[in-house]
């Protein structure tokens, strides 16, 4: 049995100071992250802060569950033969392991288009197996190692399958993207197309919100019953390694607590969160951006809440204080959560 709902006593809203992730060296701090959280409850409407809410972020791959949601509605999946796997794969920053590259390319091959009309481009594996791998057998990464890959192939199957050009699918004035904006306005409850907008690393749009939206965002996601909605996230939570890999948080997150929690990242140390049973949603933001410090940070917030059992955490305990090595792998540093840093 998971753990109680949001404890927040009988306030609507409660804040405290931002997390500061510590990294010690010798027993000696040597540098500090400030994170920034936001957890929202939707049924009660109470949240939890951990510095401003309202710091405004880029979404950047932590919206994909979102993105998906038109490939989902058209059902272009499902006519392919293809099930939660690509789904999940959709929804993923992957680290591009064999199975990642193999999902990517069988549904390029179904919609008969070639790795050359994926907009993201190449870069080495996140993996560092599947990087040592092309490197032995001297061949350079191409765009179905890109970690957006699998996303970019689930649009490109659903501009097929609507008869909409491929050319330029990633434009903010293509069908597809303004698809995207539709689902994203109904969710939010408020006109998308009024936020500010940016380009992703990938090539795709993403626009900046608040860490309470994007946390609200994340309660629907988590609790909605529209099948859509409900299939994005079980794919997600029954595939974690796919969502990311081995040593991502996300995928321990989801893997930790057995897919009662959903976990997104996204670049600059960004990670939003959802539960599927007690309907909450969380974002929380890395303010310098160094995704090393969300580990910690995650894992003392989630339990400060009683949100993670005493087991889940145990489970999550590498992320929660995550060991620096040096170049001889010989442990020399250490993060942790700063105790009276709030």
């Amino acid at each position: 049995m998971g753990p109680p709902p949001l404890a927040l006593g009988d306030r609507h809203a409660r804040a405290v100071k931002a997390i500061r992730v510590i990294l010690e060296r010798g027993g000696t701090p040597e540098s500090a992250h400030v994170v920034a959280g936001d957890v929202h409850e939707l049924r009660s409407g109470r949240s939890q802060s951990f510095g401003d809410p309202e710091l405004a972020t880029f979404w950047r791959s932590s919206m994909k569950p979102f993105q998906a949601l038109p490939v989902v509605r058209d059902g272009v999946l499902a006519r392919l033969g293809m099930g939660p796997e690509v789904l999940a794969l959709a929804c993923a920053s992957h680290h591009a392991t064999q199975r990642h590259v193999d999902l990517v390319t069988s549904v390029l091959a179904a919609i008969e288009l070639s790795p050359e009309a994926l907009v993201c481009g190449p870069h080495r594996p996140f993996d560092a197996d599947a990087a040592q791998q092309l490197d032995q057998a001297g061949v350079l990464p191409g765009r179905v190692h890109n970690n957006c890959s699998g996303q970019h192939a689930a649009m490109l199957a659903l501009a097929v399958a609507r008869d909409w050009t491929v050319t330029g699918y990633h434009e903010p004035e293509h069908p597809l993207q303004q698809a995207v904006r539709a689902e994203l306005s109904a969710l939010l409850g408020l006109d998308c197309e009024g936020l500010p907008w940016g380009v992703d690393g990938c090539g795709l749009p993403t626009p900046a919100l608040s860490l309470q939206e994007m946390a609200r965002a994340y309660a629907r996601l988590g609790c909605s019953d529209e099948a859509p909605v409900r299939a994005v996230a079980a794919a997600m939570t029954a595939h974690p390694m796919l969502v990311s890999g081995p040593t991502a948080l996300s995928a321990n997150v989801m893997r930790a607590t057995s897919g009662r929690i959903l976990a997104k990242e996204g670049a600059e140390g960004l990670l939003c969160l959802a539960s599927r049973e007690a309907g909450w949603g969380a974002a929380f933001k890395v303010l310098d951006g160094a995704t090393r410090a969300l580990g910690p940070a995650i894992v003392h917030a989630l339990s400060s809440l009683s949100l993670l059992s005493v087991e889940e955490a145990d489970r999550l305990r590498e992320f929660a204080r995550p060991a620096v090595s040096n170049t001889r792998g010989r442990e020399v540093a250490a993060l942790s959560v700063e105790r009276d840093g709030g």
